[in-house]
């Protein structure tokens, strides 16, 4: 039998199972490598431990989620929104403002550009419904007067007596009181009363110990003028002036006048009916309250000093502040007097309050007994008043926090 000669392969397919049978290696040694891993890797599994017994806290458990920062009254916000739209927009007749208990409200949008300009301008003046901001109060004040309002020129006035952008520059404001005058004469009799006080000659109670048969110096003439300006205030009909007029009383002992006062504008103020509240309980009280009507310490008044002085939750007013100072020094208070002597030492020419020397004072610590951290005494904080003379022209919707609709 022949035998048959073995097939030849081509070079091209022998090349062929060459790589096949390579890559059937390699797969083979792969295979061997992962079972090889398998083992240690299975071995080094463990179980997870048992949960510990210890208690959960039920404060972090019902802590409240963590939330952005926004307005606390949305609807609130929105109702700025709308008046700082219609403040922009073009000019339009300001209307009278409505007054009086019975007045309903005007909504935001129902405004005219000056009177949401005017109402801006008190709400960033007196921190409501938004941080105090005095320079952007003396900006919507002179966007109301550029718009026509007619009370635009008393804010203008404010804020040259208080100092809304620089210092307080109460020679300036007679130009703005005078408008005033033409719409709320009361009003600008008490704001000439502001600017009065803080451009008169004050009276050193030093000086008039030393000699007391001396003529009537020009501090006591100039106080004699500003009783004068806040009794015809009053007689205007400006309540906030009646209130300030019973306290004046007041401080002086005439109770009873200081009572009628009070009583006098209690319908239209709500500081002077809570004056007159305090005071008449105290005069019930017996002759202690009668014969001390405040019934605080010379250290209670060089706080309430203090606090004018240093603007501490009350608007800066250094007359008012010398007028406290006073006070407490001649009930004996050595760091009135102290504090008065510091005062009188750098007086500008004829005598009235160098404003940059009060600034200065303003941040001298005195009074080291208090501790630190300890809270301030605010006393007297019996006895109330606006804390500005624009304050009743707020509409009470704004000034009273739950008459504003919330969401």
């Amino acid at each position: 039998m022949a035998v048959q000669p073995a097939p030849t392969m081509s070079p091209v397919n022998y090349r062929t199972a060459l790589v096949l049978t390579a890559l059937a290696q390699a797969w083979g040694a792969a295979w061997l490598l992962l079972a090889a891993a398998a083992t240690p890797a299975q071995a080094s599994v463990r179980a997870l431990p048992t949960p510990g017994d210890s208690d959960i806290e039920r404060s972090t458990v019902n802590a409240a989620s963590p939330r952005a920062q926004g307005p606390d009254n949305p609807l609130q916000e929105q109702m700025l929104q709308k008046l700082r739209s219609a403040a922009q927009r073009e000019a339009a007749p300001s209307r009278k403002p409505r007054t009086g208990p019975g007045a309903a409200p005007r909504t935001s949008a129902d405004l005219a550009p000056a009177d949401a300009a005017w109402l801006l301008g008190l709400l960033s003046l007196h921190g409501l419904a938004m941080p105090a901001d005095p320079p952007q109060a003396q900006h919507w004040f002179e966007r109301a007067q550029m718009l026509g309002h007619p009370l635009a020129p008393a804010g203008l006035a404010w804020c040259q007596i208080s100092g809304c952008v620089s210092a307080p520059n109460p020679s300036t404001a007679m130009h703005w009181i005078a408008l005033v005058s033409r719409t709320d004469p009361g009003l600008a009799k008490y704001l000439e009363w502001h600017a009065a006080k803080a451009l008169a000659p004050l009276a050193d109670p030093t000086a008039a110990s030393a000699r007391p048969d001396a003529a009537p110096s020009q501090g006591v003439a100039a106080g004699q003028h500003l009783q004068k300006l806040l009794a015809d205030a009053a007689r205007a009909g400006n309540a906030q002036a009646g209130n300030e007029l019973g306290l004046e009383w007041l401080a002086k002992g005439e109770l009873d006048k200081a009572l009628g006062q009070f009583q006098s504008v209690a319908e239209r103020s709500e500081a002077a009916a809570a004056n007159a509240g305090l005071l008449a309980s105290r005069i019930r009280s017996g002759p202690t309250g009668r014969t001390r009507p405040a019934r605080y310490s010379p250290a209670d008044w060089f706080a309430q000093a203090q606090r004018y002085h240093q603007g501490d939750g009350v608007p800066a007013n250094y007359t008012e502040a010398v007028r406290l100072y006073q006070i407490a020094a001649s009930g004996g208070d050595p760091q009135a007097r102290k504090m008065l002597e510091l005062i009188f030492s750098r007086p500008l020419q004829g005598g009235a309050i160098d404003i940059a020397w009060m600034q200065q004072l303003a941040n001298i610590p005195m009074g080291s007994s208090i501790t630190p951290g300890a809270p301030k005494s605010f006393a007297p904080h019996g006895w109330q008043r606006d804390p500005s003379p624009l304050y009743a022209l707020v509409p009470l919707q704004w000034r009273t926090p739950e008459a504003l609709p919330r969401r």
